[in-house]
């Protein structure tokens, strides 16, 4: 393992200089049996049925593993330092008292890491699979601790995760049970911060990371600012900042009326039709919007590495003075993650406050 030469990552646009990309290696599809994927995702009968307990298809592994090296190669043309997460087998059940379930995979690191500034927060996440998921980076934040004065981690209070915490009845939601959020239901803007409430998050998590924020930069440096339920689950498929000033936004979630306030002011861009991935497993957890799943290089040159399949998005963002990368990302759905989600940035220039 490498060690990490910088530790600084204020919000999604600044100059990228450091990274860490997941790792596909030894991961497992679970099925909707557990009440926490359930709840997650909301499945159909019809859905459920599709989706059988397995080892990841070996072929997807060696494609994502191909992708992840071009990757790796596309990122080091832009002078971006690249590191990977360590193999972890996934393929095996984890238990707590109250229940045991399979996990999934090490590959979408952004879900559960929240870097904001040099503090690294390590997330409640809702979903039992994967409790102990960002395990496999830890091992870079301890290092990078112990050899440095003016970084640190802290972890949310780790979830019992009981049935009680999961409201099935309602069209999106969980109960306030304990404090639990994704990093990935989290858009950072430096001083302001967007959380969504939805499957994945509740106002306990926002309380919570908003006290945490407060204690570690000072009272009222940073804001947090709750969304009531725009999206399904994590918002890097609905609200994409592109630059300070420009943000990408998913039509299905987000209208001109449900704007966040804070986008009032910037220019939107609504994307063409996206062009919808296949799968290999019985039944994605992403939807085609995993197409709007953009990287960030740089936001001030304005260039981002974007799906190589989208190429109509590619031409929108193309005329709106943009620099879109085409990257090959062929297994998104099978994974639930595209190029935003599978890596973490832990050095981007800019300004927190």
């Amino acid at each position: 393992m490498s060690t990490l030469r910088n530790l600084w990552s204020p919000n999604e646009w600044g100059r990228l200089r450091e990274i860490i990309i997941g790792s596909p290696r030894n991961a497992f599809v679970d099925s909707y049996t557990d009440i926490s994927i359930q709840c997650a995702y909301r499945p159909t009968p019809e859905t459920s049925a599709k989706q059988i307990q397995q080892k990841m298809p070996q072929s997807i592994i060696d494609d994502t593993l191909e992708d992840i090296d071009n990757l790796t190669k596309v990122l080091q043309s832009f002078d971006v330092t690249v590191h990977h997460a360590e193999d972890f087998d996934f393929t095996n059940t984890i238990k707590s008292n109250d229940w045991e379930v399979y996990q999934e995979s090490g590959l979408n690191l952004r879900d559960l890491t929240l870097i904001l500034g040099d503090l690294v927060i390590d997330c409640p996440s809702a979903t039992r699979c994967r409790h102990f998921e960002s395990l496999n980076v830890r091992p870079f934040f301890i290092e990078y601790i112990r050899n440095n004065d003016h970084a640190w981690i802290v972890s949310a209070p780790k979830p019992r995760l009981l049935d009680s915490c999961y409201d099935l009845q309602a069209d999106r939601g969980i109960h306030e049970v304990e404090p639990i959020f994704d990093a990935a239901n989290c858009v950072r803007l430096g001083k302001d911060i967007i959380i969504d409430i939805n499957n994945t998050a509740n106002r306990f998590g926002v309380k919570w990371l908003q006290q945490t924020l407060d204690i570690y930069y000072g009272n009222g440096k940073i804001k947090v600012h709750p969304l009531d339920k725009l999206s399904p689950d994590h918002l890097d498929v609905v609200l994409i900042p592109l630059c300070e000033g420009t943000v990408l936004v998913s039509p299905e979630y987000v209208t001109k009326d449900n704007l966040p306030e804070i986008f009032r002011s910037w220019d939107v861009i609504w994307p063409p039709e996206i062009v919808p991935q296949s799968y290999s497993i019985g039944a994605p957890k992403a939807s085609n919007w995993i197409g709007l799943n953009a990287l960030i290089i740089d936001g001030d040159e304005k260039t981002l590495l974007i799906d190589a399949a989208q190429v109509e998005l590619i031409r929108t963002l193309e005329r709106k003075h943009f620099r879109p990368i085409p990257v090959a990302w062929r297994h998104g759905r099978d994974w639930t993650g595209g190029l935003h989600c599978v890596t973490l940035d832990v050095h981007r220039e800019g300004e927190l406050f």
